[in-house]
Formats: C-alpha cells, structure tokens, sequence
C-alpha cells in the first residue's frame, strides 16, 4: 500500500533543496549556504557570505507566497465553499432577505450544487444575522439544520435534533450576542454572521407535495420583527440555473477575502490567520490585493483546484477504501464529520470531501442502524481506471439492498462535481425511478451514451469526453452494510 501522502505545500520548499543535494554537498559541513549557487525547481538561488541576492529573496519570496496562497486554499475550502452556498441562495430569484429555495420537483441538473440528490426534497435559506437575531419558525418531520460559515453544525433538526422532529420556533443569536433572550424559543448562539438552513424532506408515494407543503410552513424573520413578521417568500428551485459552487480562480480568494471582512476574525485559527494575512486576507480589513498579486492568487487556486482533484480523485488514504476488495470509498474517510478521529484535523480528508460535497453534519457520518443515512463513492471501474462518458459500464447491485428507507445511484460531473447534464431530467437510478428487478431481487444498472436494449428504466445516460463518478446512498442503514455482509459490486466496463 502507498504511503499517505504530506500536505501539498509544507514541504515544498525544503524538498526545492533536498532534490537537489545542495546541503550535502557544500563546504560547511552543516550545510549552511555560504558563497553558493544552487539549482532548484524554483530557479536558480545564489548566496554571498551567506546572505542572499536581491533576485534570491525575490524568487523565494514569490515561492512561499504561492505556495501559502496553496496551503490557504485548502485550509479554508470548507468555509469557502459554504459561502458560495449561501451567496447561491441568497441571489436565486427574488433576492429577498430570508428568502426559502425549494426545489419543489426535486432538483436536477440545471442546479450547480455539490453532490446533491433526486430522490429527497431540498430546502435552503441563507441567513444573515448582521442585523440581530433572526427567528426561525421550522415545521415538523424536517431532517436537516442550522450550520456556521465553517459547515459546523449549530443545531441540528429532526428526530436526532433539538427539535426531536417536533418542529418549533429557533432564535438564532449573532456572535458576541449580549442581549435579553426571549422565552420560548430553541436557542442557537452562531460564531459566525452567515448561517445556512438546510433541510430535506422525503418522497411520499413517490410523490413531494407533502414535504414541500411542510417546508412551505417555514417562516424566517427579524427578532425585531416577531410580532408582525414579513410575509415569507418562496422561490421553487427545480429547473433554474442556481449556481451555488465555488470557482478555483482568483474569486475564490475574493470570497475568502469577503468573509474575513463580515466575520469574527476568532472563526480562524491563530495559524490560520497568520496564512491569510501573508498573502493580504486580514479579518476586518478590505481585500484590495494589486496587479501582481492577483496573478499570484489566481495560480494559487489553479494550482490549489487540481491538488484538490488529487486529493479526492487519487487517494492514497488507506482508511479510504469501503471494502478491501472493491474500488468504492467512503465520502467521511475516518467516519467523522470533523476529520478528526486520528487525534488531529486531518486537512487531507477534509479537503477531500469539501471539494465535492456539502454538509459536514455529524448526522451525515453517524454509524446507526436504521436511522440517517450513508454515502460511498466511486470515480473507478473495477480495473481502476477513471469512468469514462464515453464508454459503457455495467453495476450489478445484490439484492436484499440493506436500507430501511431507500437507495439511489446518482451520477456526477467530474469536473463540477453536480448532477451530469446529460439530457435525462434526473441522472439517476433508485429505488424511486421503478428499476426493473432481476428474478432474485438484484438490479443491473447501466451507464454509457447510448442504453443497451430493453434497459432504459436502469440506465444513466453519460456524455462522451467527460469524467463522471457515483455516490450510492443507504439511507437508513441497516447492520448488513455495517458488517458489510452486504456489499455493492465494482462498476465494469462493457466491452
């Protein structure tokens, strides 16, 4: 097994030097540099009594600010990408203040969203507590709830949640909130102004008007406003171009730079912050890098984007892995919604999902029978090549699927990371699209440009020259995925 690889960019200057056996070979037998001209990936670094010349410290210095723009990239890609979220809501329709997206006929395609779904009802808000608090009236048999800039869960809804699947009235109170607190209410306190509320809602009989009706009972507004409170409004997301992913160019590093702005500078680590400001991003203060510093910046998420697709596309984690045997992995490498079961964050795993998934809720990585849901993915055949639009695979699913509520197969976009456009309304097939059953209860799932005879209702059309992975859903888990008795076979290639 390969060894687990080391942070993109900690090493990167000590390896400029160590491959190219400099200190080995100089005079000193420390290895300080003294009169020395040495050769590295970063150009050539010239020393005079062991100080270096205004074009080394240049070079150097353009280095290490491209290669913290890099680390920064992936540190904050969490937070940034839940900013893109809220920004995505917050400007879809109407653009009203406390406004509800609902994807009332499922969400498809046309949405630009991290791995969502078809098969459950999506309902967002972007909340903005610079103003004051603001209340949240939640309906009941909702799953969902309430996370920070930083996708850290503030309360969480539904059966599990503060709410017990009850519903009730939520105050949300902004950071450093020091006012009276009314009764009566499931009280949240958020460290950061932006909030996002997420929830969804299940098909009944196939059918979503009833988790949209319950979602449609929602209302958000003002603390200020509770006894006259604003009609609420509704924008039906299904079918509309709402974009809510963030860019690898220089904007992201403009959003970043947003955010540090609008929020407590505490929601950062000290090191954290450190990072930031050394490449101009300081809490409080306007982002206003110049010429040359966006073109280092814009690289910087070039460079930090395809890291990223490293990252996820090519683990080499060796936790990573579902079932030893088989190609498909786990989307919470660790089981942890907070990456860090090995006694510290691990920024790899963490980066790893953020980059194509949303939603870092505990709820979504708890290992309960019967109750939440799981997620593994596949980007590989069986071979261990990468899945490709252009051929034709076959997924052979066992029967006794061991799920309490249902199963989906979605297909994705490699390089959005959203639902492929392939000109199917839904690029799916679940439990819910009526797949034709073998006689033993197994399902035989294709996915190519064109459908094999007869198998259109078990077929995901993919578009040739380009990538497309899989996320299988369990949800309601039962013990057989646990114990992995039960296990979903490798996608192969139809020769």
């Amino acid at each position: 097994m390969r060894a687990y690889k080391p942070t993109l960019v900690a090493s990167a200057v000590l390896l400029a030097f160590a491959s190219t056996g400099t200190f080995a070979q100089s005079a000193n037998p420390h290895g300080w540099l003294d009169n020395d001209h040495i050769q590295t990936p970063y150009g050539a670094l010239d020393f005079k009594g062991g100080y270096p010349t205004p074009e080394t410290t240049t070079r150097l210095r353009d280095a290490v600010t491209l290669n913290r723009a890099i680390d920064v990239y992936m540190a904050q890609m969490p937070t940034v990408s839940w900013y893109a979220v809220w920004k995505g809501v917050a400007e879809a329709g109407s653009k009203q203040p406390n406004q509800m997206v609902i994807w009332e006929n499922l969400m498809d395609a046309n949405t630009l969203l991290l791995t969502g779904n078809t098969e459950t009802v999506y309902g967002l808000a972007a909340i903005d507590l610079r103003k004051g608090p603001v209340v949240i009236e939640v309906p009941p048999k909702m799953l969902g709830g309430f996370s920070d800039i930083r996708q850290t869960e503030i309360i969480g809804i539904g059966p599990p949640g503060a709410d017990k699947g009850q519903g009730g009235k939520v105050l949300l109170l902004p950071p450093g909130y020091s006012g009276s607190v009314p009764s009566g209410y499931i009280v949240g306190h958020s460290e950061t102004n932006h909030v996002v509320f997420g929830v969804r809602g299940f098909l009944v009989e196939g059918k979503t008007d009833e988790a949209v009706a319950l979602m449609k009972k929602t209302r958000i507004y003002a603390l200020a406003d509770a006894a006259h409170p604003p009609q609420q409004t509704f924008i039906n997301g299904s079918g509309k171009e709402i974009d809510t992913v963030f860019n690898d160019t220089y904007d992201y590093f403009a959003s970043l730079g947003r955010i540090a702005q609008e929020e407590p500078a505490n929601i950062f680590t000290t090191s954290d912050r450190f990072a930031m400001a050394s490449i101009g991003i300081e809490s409080g203060k306007a982002f206003q890098p110049g010429d040359a510093q966006r073109k280092v910046l814009a690289e910087a998420a070039k460079v930090g984007g395809a890291y990223a697709r490293v990252n996820g596309f090519d683990s080499n984690d060796p936790e990573r892995l579902v079932y030893p045997d088989r190609r498909w992995e786990w989307t919470f490498i660790g089981g942890s919604a907070t990456w860090d079961t090995q006694g510290y964050v691990n920024a790899d795993r963490r980066a790893g999902f953020a980059y194509s998934a949303i939603g870092m809720s505990p709820a979504m990585a708890s290992k309960a029978v019967g109750v939440g849901s799981q997620y593994i993915w596949s980007m590989r055949d069986k071979h261990g090549d990468y899945l490709d639009g252009g051929k034709s695979y076959h997924l052979h699913v066992p029967p006794n699927v061991p799920v309490k509520n249902f199963w989906s197969v979605v297909v994705y976009d490699a390089v959005s990371r959203s639902m492929l456009r392939n000109g199917q309304k839904f690029p799916t097939v679940s439990q819910y699209t009526g797949p034709t059953a073998n006689a033993d209860g197994s399902y035989d799932i294709w996915f190519g440009p064109k459908a094999p005879a007869g198998k259109e209702k078990n077929w995901v059309e993919t578009v040739p020259n380009k990538g497309w992975f899989t996320i299988m859903r369990f949800y309601g888990p039962l013990q057989p995925f646990f114990d992995k008795s039960w296990k979903v076979d490798d996608i192969e290639l139809v020769k």
